[in-house]
């Protein structure tokens, strides 16, 4: 594996640090075992898109790579990344194919998320080794206490990673007589859910984010924990509970996270660009190559320029994160991390956007990787946690010193 491989160039931790210190060198050998892998994502990105999931073989790839273990713990076998190596290796995977990275993204999130659970769960969900963790924050359904744990009954859309998963994080509502409902993550065995065959999309059509249901469940005690305790980087674990990695919280960590298969599908547009203005001229002008031309200077400039203010903000959004689990309650840059990765979002789609119009008509063809590529940023470009408009719009509302009103943050 190539676990063993990283973990030698891993440093002693200090206590100060967020994040585990790493030689670099550990962590560009990860980004350039993923950027290896890239061409086999790109090899396979179109069969993926057919059968609405990754490939087996690309999975298996990426298992073997340790890619699913990049926010493990060490303890149980895997990586425990800093978040910005995270991020570049989400964005290398993306220049091969947009689906597969972000089903990627979300198994490490997951996996992340399941941190702050007690380790007597933990024990479980590691027992058949590594997890692939499908996840949803969007609380649906009821749990009700029984005896020893909960049945729990509901259904999640958009559950990206759904097919190759082992494991599920989800969130539904614990129901007690007389009591509010209670906002609840749920560990359960993919094998225990069924999935809807629904995944038929415009974007990230690889991704297997099908509709999946749990009816009457039961979900042991030690499965179940208040979305409340890692909110605010909480924890259950006796065994990482004290690891200033597993302390920045849940949301933080995914938006930010959410980055990486963005600037990757961004930066794919503008190699495809660039290798192509010289190759071809521009219809019914008098130039025969692209690149000749002031309007593809123009264009170049500001596709590069657009990139480089999402790095930005991808970038920001990362170190905001690292830096809101030693002050939990700074609410205002906590929710300005969700501005940070939306406007990654939106000037990657910006970035795309330009590269297409120069494109012509030939971008039109199936065969184009550039279809595919517009596809997925307009899917990732809708998700709720890095939608731009909404928020844009709460940033701005807390910057106002107004209260942010919204579950997740």
């Amino acid at each position: 594996m190539f676990w063993e491989e990283y973990v030698s160039g891993v440093t002693t931790k200090t206590a100060q640090s967020p994040e585990q210190p790493l030689k670099s060198e550990a962590n560009e050998r990860l980004i350039a075992k993923a950027t290896e892998l890239a061409p086999l994502l790109a090899q396979h990105a179109d069969e993926a898109s057919r059968l609405t999931r990754p490939v087996d073989e690309v999975m298996d790839a990426l298992e073997e790579a340790g890619l699913f273990g990049l926010t493990a713990p060490r303890s149980r076998g895997g990586l425990q990344v800093p978040l910005h190596t995270f991020i570049r290796v989400g964005e290398e995977l993306a220049k091969g194919c947009g689906s597969t990275s972000w089903v990627t993204s979300i198994y490490n999130g997951g996996v992340f998320m399941m941190c702050s659970f007690a380790d007597r769960a933990l024990d479980e969900v590691y027992a058949d080794g590594p997890p692939r963790v499908c996840s949803n924050f969007n609380p649906h359904g009821q749990a009700v206490p029984v005896d020893g744990g909960y049945r729990l009954s509901a259904t999640w859309r958009f559950c990206s990673g759904q097919h190759h998963a082992n494991w599920a994080l989800m969130t539904s509502f614990i129901v007690r007589d007389g009591q509010e409902p209670e906002p609840a993550k749920f560990i359960l065995r993919r094998s225990d859910m069924t999935a809807a065959d629904d995944w038929h999309v415009s974007g990230l059509r690889g991704s297997a984010s099908n509709t999946l249901t749990a009816t009457d469940v039961f979900v042991p005690e030690h499965m179940a924990q208040p979305i409340a305790i890692s909110a605010m980087g909480g924890s259950e674990s006796e065994s990482l509970g004290s690891d200033s990695y597993f302390k920045m919280p849940n949301i933080p960590f995914f938006t930010a996270g959410a980055t990486g298969a963005p600037l990757g599908l961004a930066s794919a547009a503008l190699d495809i660009f660039t290798s192509q203005i010289h190759k071809r001229g521009i219809t019914y002008t008098p130039y025969l190559k692209q690149a000749d031309a002031a309007v593809t200077h123009l264009q170049m400039d500001e596709a590069m320029m657009r990139l480089d203010e999402a790095r930005f903000h991808s970038g920001r959004s990362a170190d905001t994160a690292m830096e809101v689990s030693v002050n939990l309650a700074d609410v205002a840059s906590r929710i300005r991390i969700r501005s940070d990765a939306a406007w990654c979002v939106k000037r990657c789609r910006e970035t795309i956007e330009i590269v297409r119009q120069a494109a012509g008509a030939g971008a039109l063809h199936v065969s184009s990787p550039l279809g595919r590529i517009v596809d997925d940023m307009e899917a990732l470009s809708v998700h709720s946690f890095i939608v731009f408009s909404t928020n844009s719009e709460l940033h701005g509302r807390v910057r106002c010193g107004l209260p942010p009103e919204v579950p997740f943050f």
